[in-house]
């Protein structure tokens, strides 16, 4: 509240002044332009405080309610690829900012410079392109409070989601390679099944197909190989 208040007196003020020879010479605008001021003070706000914050265990959410209508967004953990602190001169002075969303569809980021732009991330024309974070109510925390602090929170929760994460995935691998290696009924035609070491033998070799291929990381492959041998 204080940075908003600040942040509309120096505005407040600039304005005025750039203005001040109209109102010089026409005096009944200053009535005018001190009720839209108010008015437009009290909805931005408004508007402001309409938003509230969200970090559950698996994602981050925004709502927003107020007069003109309410919004609702849920970004899950598996969306979010980046988020940024930014934070102004006046911003950094009352210790609040905005947290911004990169996420897995690539909509907040634009690019400016070297030719016209089509869409977001979309480039025609010569020259070098500038990428930029595109700002929405729908992709970030407008304005709160030590902004650093709810980042390392944030990042906290994310981290925690992805170990439970990539457990799960191994898990899920080393379930598959098992319900493949189980010795099947045969008939008395059909060669023997395999030993015991010789099923241990077909998953790991299994696992290394999977890690070559890139459908595993290095560190699943270890743990997986791990679980296997104990």
């Amino acid at each position: 509240m204080k940075k908003t208040l600040v942040k509309f007196a120096i505005v407040f003020v600039v304005v005025s002044i750039l203005l001040s020879p109209l109102f010089f010479f026409v005096p009944l605008l200053i009535p005018f332009w001190l009720a839209f001021c108010l008015v437009f003070f009290t909805l931005y706000y408004f508007n402001k405080n309409a938003y509230m914050y969200f970090i559950t265990e698996k994602s981050v959410r925004i709502e927003k309610s107020w007069f003109f209508g309410s919004y609702t967004r849920e970004i899950t953990f598996d969306q979010i690829r980046d988020v940024h602190v930014m934070q102004g001169l006046l911003a950094r002075m009352f210790n609040c900012g905005s947290l911004v969303f990169i996420t897995a569809t690539g909509l907040e980021v634009g690019y400016v410079g070297g030719g016209a732009a089509v869409g977001r991330g979309v480039m025609v024309g010569g020259g070098a392109a500038t990428p930029t974070i595109v700002r929405g109510g729908g992709n970030m925390f407008w304005d709160i409070l030590e902004p650093a602090k709810a980042r390392e929170t944030l990042m906290g929760k994310l981290v925690e989601w992805r170990e439970v994460f990539q457990q799960q995935r191994i898990a899920v691998s080393v379930e598959k390679i098992a319900e493949k290696t189980v010795p099947q009924t045969s008939p008395p035609q059909q060669p023997p099944a395999t030993t015991p070491t010789e099923t241990i033998v077909d998953q790991l070799e299994r696992l290394k197909r999977l890690l070559d291929a890139g459908a595993i990381t290095k560190e699943e492959y270890e743990k997986a190989k791990k679980k296997l041998l104990e």
